[in-house]
């Protein structure tokens, strides 16, 4: 195993003990992963390339569990921080087949700085909320490791990477939880967070 899964290995079961230490739905409703064998044919028939990091993702749980099966209306897949839903791997595919339609092109350019309103057929979206998007780039992704950009209601600069990876970003929301800057409170059914206290750095790059 690489350093870099090794990292990846640690901080999921890092995140999973946030869930189930806030009691959050999402730990009660978390679906079983994927083979390695179920996601390399799945990625070759689209096709995509799969890097490390996103076959350890939807092979470590899918998503979870609908509590309402075929929509995405209740709390169960909200992560906590940034209020993102953990899609599954048929979710992130309905939604890159959805931005293709809206936003595909038949030509890219070479370079994302001239980026102006695409959808690449490389992105693949790991988080929603509303009409924002966390993806990954599947075609750069260096030693395995995918990088983790945002496209908002907004977007402005989704071809400039949020962060180097998927661990990266993971390791970011794990810390957020365990310093209580978020919390699922079961008074109140939702979760809470003391947002304001975030480190400006890390609010400014869209994710929280």
């Amino acid at each position: 195993m690489s350093d870099s899964q090794q990292n990846l290995t640690t901080v999921l079961g890092q995140l999973e003990l946030q869930w189930r230490r806030n009691n959050a739905p999402i730990a009660a409703r978390l679906a079983p992963g994927h083979s390695d064998e179920h996601l390399a044919a799945a990625f070759a028939a689209v096709p995509l390339s799969l890097p490390a990091e996103v076959r350890q993702w939807w092979g470590w749980h899918d998503g979870v569990r609908r509590l309402e099966p075929g929509t995405r209306l209740g709390v169960e897949s909200q992560i906590g921080p940034g209020g993102w839903e953990f899609l599954s791997l048929t979710e992130a595919f309905d939604e890159r087949s959805l931005m293709l339609d809206v936003c595909g092109r038949t030509h890219y350019p070479a370079d994302d700085r001239d980026w102006d309103g695409y959808w690449r057929p490389s992105w693949l979206p790991v988080f929603a909320l509303d009409g924002n998007l966390v993806f990954v780039d599947l075609d750069r992704s260096p030693q395995g490791r995918a990088p983790v950009h945002l496209w908002s209601a907004q977007p402005e600069d989704v071809g400039v990477p949020r962060t180097v990876s998927l661990t990266e970003l993971l390791a970011t929301w794990v810390h957020l939880l365990d310093q209580r800057y978020y919390w699922w409170s079961a008074e109140q059914g939702r979760w809470m967070d003391r947002r304001d206290e975030v480190a400006p750095p890390l609010i400014t790059r869209g994710l929280l």
